[in-house]
């Protein structure tokens, strides 16, 4: 079964977000950015496709 980029975007971002409890410190800081800057840079799209990406996922989970 293959995973949509929506769906990818999505998962990533709420993996980064789970494990926001180790990076706390480095993203208090500004050393890391935050989930959907991560996400937004590692498919190379702006940060309103990710969030356009999540809400679709959550509305279509829900």
């Amino acid at each position: 079964m293959s995973q949509t980029r929506e769906c990818r975007m999505y998962l990533m971002w709420r993996a980064l977000k789970r494990s926001r409890s180790f990076q706390y410190e480095y993203y208090r800081k500004g050393w890391v950015d935050g989930p959907l800057m991560q996400v937004a840079r590692r498919f190379k799209v702006p940060i309103r496709v990710v969030r356009d990406a999540i809400d679709a996922q959550r509305g279509s989970a829900a």
